[in-house]
């Protein structure tokens, strides 16, 4: 079987990135200049951040879809083993059923 990382190692890199999403006031960062016109630089504010956005959410979601595929490699080795052990369960059952058969003919017999 392949050796499988510690669980929650995966999830714990994917999750704990990027909580400062407010200023350290607690208001968004960017925004309108302090002077009440949002003019072009406004804009530009407003667009950095959005774009500073999107790239977080983009990273978090790499992230989200890593621990996705981890997941999907490990049902698969889960799978293939509990249909192994199926397996190995059915061929002990029929041992176990011709040996009782055996010790029952030689009570009869």
């Amino acid at each position: 079987a392949p050796a499988l990382p510690p669980r929650g190692s995966a999830e714990r890199g994917a999750m704990g990135r990027g909580e400062d999403d407010a200023g350290e006031d607690g208001s968004p960062k960017g925004g309108a200049s302090p002077g009440g016109d949002a003019g072009e630089g406004g804009k530009k504010d407003i667009e950095t951040e959005i774009r500073q956005i999107l790239a977080k959410a983009r990273g978090r979601l790499d992230g989200v879809r890593s621990v996705q595929e981890e997941n999907a490699t490990r049902l698969k080795t889960l799978q293939k083993g509990f249909k192994d052990l199926k397996r190995q369960q059915n061929h002990v059952t029929r041992e176990q059923q011709q040996a009782l058969g055996q010790l029952q003919g030689g009570l009869h017999g």
